[in-house]
C-alpha cells in the first residue's frame, strides 16, 4: 500500500468535485432540506411531550448524514469510473485495491463532516439545537461505529456494482434508505412492531441511536450495546472487504472491466 497513489486518488476527486456542481450540490442540498422539513415539523409538534423532541430530531439527523454521505459516496464515486469508462485504465495502473477502497473512505468522512458542520450551524441559528449538547466521547463513538458500518455497506455495493455493472446503480441510493426505518433514527426500539424490533435490534445502527438519545437526555447508556454494535461493524466492514476483492478478481477474470456495457 503506497500513500502517494492514496493522494492521488484524493486529488482526483477534489478535482472532480470542485468542477462538478452537482456533486457540490448534492453535498449541501439534502442536508439543509432534511434540517428544514424535520426542524420545522418537529418544532411544531414539540408541545406533545415534555421531552425536549427536537434534540432528539436534530440529533438523529446530525449523526445519520454520516452513515448516508460515507455509504453512498464510496459507490457513486465507483459508479462514475463506469459511466466514464475509466473503470479499466484505472485497475490498468499500480492502484491497488485497498488504496482505491482508503481513498473513498476518506473522501466520504470528509464530505460527511462538511455536510454534518452545515447542518449544525443551521441547527443552531433555527433552532438553538447545540452540537455540544453531545458528550464529546460518546459522540465520538456514534460516529466511529456508524462510518465503520458505512463503509461495508458502500463496499458491499461497489462488489455489486463490479459483478452485474451499472445495471444495479439504484442499490446506490436505495440501500440506505431501506436500512433507516429499522434504524430508529427518529423513535425508540420501543415504538416498532415485534416483527420489526427483532430486525432492528440486529442493526448496529439501532444501538448507535438508542444511545444517543439516552446521552442526549443525560441517561446512562449501554455501552454492551454499542460493544456489540462496534464489533458487528468491524466483522461486517471485513466481509464486505473480502466479497469486494472476489468481486474484483472475478470481473478480471472474465474480462468485464474492459467491456462497455
Amino acid at each position: 500500500m503506497k500513500l502517494h497513489r492514496i493522494t492521488a486518488m484524493l486529488w482526483n476527486y477534489y478535482y472532480d468535485t470542485i468542477h462538478s456542481a452537482d456533486r457540490l450540490f448534492d453535498v449541501f442540498y439534502w442536508p439543509i432540506l432534511d434540517i428544514f422539513i424535520w426542524g420545522f415539523m418537529t418544532y411544531f409538534i414539540q408541545g406533545l411531550s415534555e421531552v425536549r423532541l427536537i434534540n432528539v430530531i436534530l440529533g438523529g439527523i446530525l449523526l445519520w448524514v454520516f452513515i448516508w454521505r460515507a455509504s453512498q459516496d464510496i459507490a457513486v464515486y465507483l459508479l462514475e469510473n463506469f459511466w466514464t469508462r475509466n473503470v479499466y485504465h484505472l485497475f490498468a495502473s499500480p492502484l491497488r485495491t485497498s488504496e482505491l477502497a482508503i481513498s473513498l473512505f476518506i473522501v466520504g468522512a470528509v464530505r460527511s463532516f462538511v455536510a454534518f458542520i452545515v447542518m449544525a450551524i443551521l441547527s443552531y441559528l433555527l433552532y438553538g439545537f447545540k452540537v455540544i449538547s453531545f458528550n464529546i466521547l460518546h459522540f465520538s463513538l456514534f460516529v466511529l461505529i456508524l462510518f465503520l458500518f458505512a463503509w461495508g455497506i458502500g463496499l458491499l455495493i461497489s462488489s455489486f456494482i463490479f459483478r452485474w455493472g451499472s445495471r444495479v446503480q439504484v442499490l446506490a441510493w436505495s440501500i440506505i434508505w431501506v436500512i433507516q426505518p429499522f434504524s430508529c433514527v427518529f423513535y425508540p426500539l420501543s415504538a416498532l412492531p415485534l416483527w420489526a424490533a427483532k430486525i432492528a435490534v440486529f442493526l448496529p445502527t439501532t444501538h448507535v441511536f438508542e444511545g444517543m438519545r439516552a446521552s442526549l437526555q443525560g441517561l446512562a447508556i449501554n455501552y454492551q450495546s454499542l460493544a456489540y454494535a462496534f464489533l458487528f461493524s468491524v466483522i461486517f466492514l471485513i466481509i464486505s472487504a473480502w466479497v469486494l476483492s472476489l468481486a474484483i478478481k472475478r470481473s478480471k477474470h472474465r474480462g468485464l472491466l474492459a467491456k462497455p456495457e
